[in-house]
């Protein structure tokens, strides 16, 4: 059976060989029209998770503090009347609705569909934690949360900017765009704080502070400007706010730009002069956006308008996103914004037209806002998605979960966030059950079923649509028809053909097949983008926690430690020789690596590969979020996991 890897958002293409109900190998699918024949060392062992230990294999329910086998009917049964009791006590919105991002579009179209049923917009992704700035920007600039250009569309480009990225640890089936890219001549921009594997390709490297790009890309803006480097003809017909943006840049010089960003002036000079050219791709990951956040992408996603580099093929903007249904479920679940738009009463009486029941309009809770601070939600129901494990601040995370009157979790694994659950749903894997991903390109291809769940557990959309009949409602758990139906909620997907996106071949990509959006106009309300200008604080925090990804692991890690062969971890802190000679600190030494969040022990590694003022560990360290700072986002309230102030003693 064809289906989608569960890692990252490209989205391979694998064929999946079972026997006896056991999927016992992975080949990579050669017609999938991104990933072409490719997998990545991830994608090889996906199908090994499946029979982990650790599978739930039937409900769970908490008596006497501890959890226990269920049937079925008395879980539904108590989930629905224990949120309808704590609904009745402290009103609607004390219940709150998190998926994660492994999830189908389907799926998290029902978890969102079934919160407002039950009167409540608190509903939200873990599309919080990583790419919603990225999403916010592009809506608000363009009018669509999502990359304008496909992935295979990068050897078209003369240039191709990568920023906060290491594209062979986090993607690398993409790799093979950027050698056919170099075979063309094409050039490579990295901006990352950091040698990465992926900075052999580099033919500029900017070796930036963290959290100073607003200041790089307004310097290179106006030095652009000031230089006549800019396409004046598409900014005047294809943009708005130029003047107000311009005057706001002006005052981002050189001087300023070297002073924040510790980058050399002839290498901002270099770097505007390569993205002045036509056919310039800006890509970013996790390093911008987890770090100067929607700020950020705002600064970068002018330098597009500048330079006319909209709109073309080759000639556009790419999200590297971390997670196989991340797009879609940042599209669909939202506390804000309506599957059809803006959260307001025409859009929802359009909704009731549809769904049989009129949604509410005020505006719910983020995750961020419900886990930090909020003292209204007292039940909380999570699908796919283990917060324990991936939020900073994991002390206040626990704190939040045992103060909660009830907790429901609905996932594959006895998760950390499972621990604390009164109530445990053993959900179908993604190989045990059918529905559609969107990748990181727009995207949309069918996953098919090629085995049964485990024991008792049960696709994600059967269990929802239960809770929902439960409440009194009748939702569709047929995975085609709830495709069609989604498509009549959201208007972004209403075009996409359940054929096309079956066949691996066809370029199945919404809004309308593009593999470029913006030929004509943008997406926004008048047709044009924005120009939003951004400023930006100086930052001199002293020493700086950065984390990323390495290629053999994945995220929290919660998948690939079931992986046989791969629970040994053992994770290094990388220093600078410079910082580390001050701190007195030798290679291999046993440091102390503090916040103040909490604290861990971990292995020095004393390495050129980070710049000095920077220290490096992997994400995928399970105690690294004892360490990582609450600090949010102010747009989005995404966490800043790519800027911890810290302290490093032997």
């Amino acid at each position: 059976m064809k289906s989608i890897c569960p890692f990252c958002g490209v989205g391979c293409g694998l064929e999946l060989m079972a026997v006896n109900n056991i999927v016992v190998g992975v080949k990579p699918v050669p017609e999938h029209v991104v990933s072409r024949g490719h997998l990545c060392g991830k994608g090889s062992v996906a199908h090994e998770a499946l029979t982990a230990w650790d599978r739930l294999y039937y409900p769970l329910k908490k008596v006497k503090g501890e959890l226990e086998r269920a049937s079925w009917e008395d879980s539904i049964k108590y989930t629905i009347e224990s949120i309808k009791n704590i609904q009745k006590k402290y009103g609607k919105d004390s219940v709150a609705f998190y998926g994660g991002c492994q999830n189908s579009l389907e799926e998290v179209y029902l978890l969102q569909k079934l919160a407002r049923a039950l009167g409540t917009n608190n509903v939200d992704s873990c599309a919080r934690v990583c790419h919603d700035p990225s999403a916010k920007a592009l809506k608000e600039i363009v009018g669509v949360g999502a990359g304008s250009n496909s992935a295979t569309e990068i050897p078209k480009a003369k240039v191709v900017v990568v920023a906060g990225e290491s594209v062979t640890d986090s993607h690398p089936v993409l790799i093979q765009y950027f050698l056919e890219a170099k075979e063309k001549g094409t050039k490579i921009i990295l901006i990352d704080p950091r040698n990465t594997r992926f900075a052999s390709f580099a033919d500029l490297h900017l070796k930036i502070k963290p959290r100073s790009d607003i200041f790089l890309f307004n310097a290179v803006a106006n030095y652009l400007i000031q230089n006549n480097m800019i396409k004046p003809d598409f900014i005047a017909a294809r943009t708005e706010g130029y003047e107000k943006y311009k005057e706001n840049v002006s005052k981002y010089t050189l001087e300023l730009a070297v002073e924040q960003t510790g980058l050399a002036e002839k290498d901002i000079i270099e770097f505007a002069k390569y993205i002045s050219e036509d056919k310039v791709i800006f890509s970013w990951g996790l390093g911008l956006t987890e770090s100067t956040g929607t700020k950020g992408i705002k600064s970068y996603l002018s330098l597009p308008l500048l330079t006319g580099n909209m709109g073309k093929e080759g000639a556009g903007v790419i999200v590297y996103r971390g997670q196989t249904n991340v797009q879609g479920s940042g599209d669909l679940i939202k506390p804000d914004v309506f599957p059809n738009g803006e959260m307001n009463e025409a859009n929802s009486e359009a909704l009731s037209r549809i769904w049989g029941f009129k949604p509410p309009v005020n505006k719910g809770s983020s995750i961020i806002d419900t886990f930090y601070g909020s003292k209204n939600i007292k039940a909380l129901f999570i699908m796919g998605y283990n917060p324990v494990r991936s939020l900073p601040d994991r002390k206040k995370v626990k704190e939040f979960l045992g103060s909660l009157e009830l907790l429901v979790v609905q996932d594959i694994f006895m998760t950390d966030t499972a621990r604390y659950a009164d109530i445990v749903l053993p959900a179908a894997a993604w190989a045990e059950k059918e529905g559609s991903v969107a990748s990181l390109d727009r995207l949309v291809k069918w996953r098919f079923k090629a085995v049964d769940p485990p024991g008792m557990a049960r696709p994600d959309y059967e269990i929802l649509s239960d809770l929902a009949k439960a409440a009194g409602y009748n939702f569709n758990s047929n995975p085609k028809e709830l495709f069609e139906e989604l498509k009549t909620a959201a208007p972004l997907y209403s075009h996409l053909n359940i054929d096309d996106v079956m066949d691996y071949s066809k370029d199945s990509r919404y809004p309308n097949g593009e593999l470029h959006l913006y030929g004509e106009k943008f997406s926004t309300k008048s047709g044009k983008a924005q120009f939003i200008p951004v400023d930006s604080e100086k930052h001199n925090d002293g020493l700086i926690l950065v984390t990323g990804r390495t290629v053999t692991r994945y995220n929290s890690d919660e998948v690939i430690n079931r992986v046989p062969g791969m629970q040994e971890y053992n994770p290094t802190l990388w220093i600078n020789p410079s910082d580390a000679k001050n701190l007195g600190i030798e290679n291999e030494d046993m440091v102390k690596l503090a916040s103040k969040s909490g604290e861990l022990d971990i292995i020095a590694k004393i390495t050129d590969d980070v710049i000095p003022g920077v220290v490096f560990t992997y994400m995928h360290n399970p105690k690294i979020n004892d360490i990582v700072s609450p600090e949010f986002d102010d747009e989005t309230k995404t966490p800043k996991y790519k800027y911890t102030p810290v302290t490093v003693t032997k």
